[in-house]
């Protein structure tokens, strides 16, 4: 690591106290990284302009080659963008995602990447979310309106969402799982809390009741340490806050919880000792539970720890990575994950089957 190296946006870091509660977070590294550029390149849309329907920001997604649409449905505003290409006479139809995020300068700073996917014709990207679960099934709503004024895929639509908002995302996912084709949580907990955002035992067996692909993203260094699940919670000073919440501090609450995930996903669920005993590479040792596949992807000055595993179909319907000193929030290679896993997969309608789109 070239501790001299430097980059425009510089100013925008602050001291970086913001960005974690972590003690394992290493600022000065993450800052020289080219996922640390692009953060904080995202980030500065926020002291640029002023709201989402600021002229001059609007032109520059035109131009990137994306429409912003700014929109209300029954009383809530969203955003849609939609590659330019998709407005006029096209063979092509356009995957969906939906994107769980308020709707402000925050919401395309921290999907600014995921807007520039769309740009390049990749998906029709929307923008939404409330507090409330059931006020999003508006968003249902508006993935109708994408559906009716835009050459959309409705066999592959897909959700995702940071922290709570993945929850939210998740829940929105378990209601609406018939039109769904796979989620990307992103900085969201590797198992499933009870009693958190509404979690409960019946929507556990809800999940286990279908078939979704799902990858959970998020990053080494996270304010709740969320890795290794095998351990206590690493990084956590004593008097944090998270230390008196629903997350799992100790090992054997994290195990309970990934097992906990597991059954939900379909998968074999490893004992509390097998898990506690993970560790034959490094992915193992970095995420803290077995695994049926893994590889490390090296990208943006962070190695990407991928784990999968298997359902009882013997499907690799459910992949965790976690990417070294990454706090809590967004990066670029968080998108580029949870699309290369997502597109990979589309839904049959009528059988609720997923379809894997390639041979792998």
């Amino acid at each position: 690591m070239n501790h001299a190296y430097q980059y425009p946006y510089f100013e925008e870091w602050q001291d970086g106290e913001y960005l974690s509660g972590n003690a394992c977070f290493d600022f000065e590294k993450m800052k020289r990284t080219e996922g640390g550029r692009h953060l904080m390149a995202a980030r500065s849309l926020m002291s640029r302009f002023k709201d989402v329907d600021d002229k001059e920001l609007l032109k520059i997604w035109e131009d990137m080659g994306v429409r912003c649409e700014i929109r209300e449905t029954k009383g809530q505003k969203w955003l849609c963008f939609v590659p330019i290409e998709a407005y006029g006479e096209t063979q092509e139809k356009y995957p969906v995602m939906m994107i769980f995020r308020p709707v402000g300068l925050l919401a395309e700073a921290f999907y600014e990447y995921m807007i520039e996917q769309a740009a390049q014709g990749e998906f029709i990207a929307m923008i939404y979310s409330d507090e409330d679960p059931d006020v999003n099934d508006v968003f249902d709503d508006m993935l109708q309106e994408v559906l009716r004024d835009f050459p959309a895929d409705l066999r592959r639509v897909y959700t995702t969402g940071h922290s709570h908002y993945g929850e939210l995302a998740m829940e929105f996912t378990r209601r609406f799982h018939e039109k769904i084709a796979g989620c990307a949580q992103q900085g969201d907990t590797a198992g499933i809390i009870m009693d958190f955002y509404g979690m409960t035992g019946e929507k556990v067996e809800l999940m286990h009741s279908y078939d979704l692909p799902i990858i959970n993203v998020a990053g080494t260094t996270e304010m709740v340490g969320i890795f290794p699940v095998n351990q206590d919670a690493p990084g956590i000073p004593e008097d944090s806050y998270f230390r008196k919440s629903k997350f799992p501090m100790t090992k054997a609450r994290r195990i309970e919880d990934w097992r906990r995930r597991l059954y939900a996903m379909r998968c074999p669920v490893p004992s509390e000792e097998e898990i506690a005993a993970a560790g034959r590479n490094k992915v193992e040792r970095e995420l803290g539970f077995p695994c049926d596949h893994t590889e490390i992807l090296y990208a943006e000055g962070s190695e990407c720890y991928i784990g999968d595993l298997k359902n009882v179909d013997g499907k690799y319907h459910f992949r965790t990575v976690a990417i070294e000193n990454i706090p809590h929030t967004t990066t670029r290679m968080m998108h580029v994950l949870a699309w290369s896993y997502l597109r990979r997969f589309e839904k049959d309608l009528e059988t609720q089957e997923i379809i894997e789109r390639y041979d792998i």
